[in-house]
């Protein structure tokens, strides 16, 4: 009788945290993606562009522009297919290039992790992608899209 009531319990509490846990990730996913980059800045994740990814072509240039405001980090995200991104160059507004080894595969669907961008936060002229497609039977061409990690005023 008393293994039954345990068992209860911990079911119950189970439930309960599985409800509190559902909750948090629902209000994180209404106020924006929120998350502190690798050097401890705190900040919003913004989507800076994409560009459609060919087959034929190995490199493409995604203009972003001084008014969409200054990071610290970029990040890299795949849709409709895989591709392997080699190196980014990331130009500042001021002219200065960031070279990043990027060398990761991304499936449909999954990010990078937060790539740092040197010194402070940095106002982006554009990024260069140097990648690679991989052909899939079942995928369209993939679009990689950048995404910045904004300062938090």
């Amino acid at each position: 009788m008393r293994l039954r009531h345990v068992v209860s319990v911990m079911a119950g509490a189970l439930a309960l945290a599985g409800t509190l846990a559902t909750d948090a990730l629902a209000q994180r996913g209404e106020r924006g993606e929120r998350e502190r980059g690798d050097r401890g800045y705190r900040g919003e994740w913004v989507e800076l562009g994409c560009k459609e990814v060919s087959f034929r072509v190995d490199r493409d240039v995604l203009p972003v522009g001084r008014s969409e405001g200054r990071f610290y980090a970029i990040r890299l995200y795949a849709r409709g297919g895989a591709v392997e991104m080699l190196n980014l160059r990331v130009i500042y507004a001021n002219g200065d290039p960031d070279n990043i080894a990027v060398r990761h595969v991304l499936d449909r669907g999954e990010r990078t992790r937060p790539l740092d961008l040197r010194g402070r936060a940095r106002s982006i002229r554009n990024v260069e992608m140097v990648y690679r497609a991989l052909p899939n039977r079942r995928d369209r061409e993939p679009i990689v899209c950048v995404e910045g990690l904004a300062r938090d005023d």
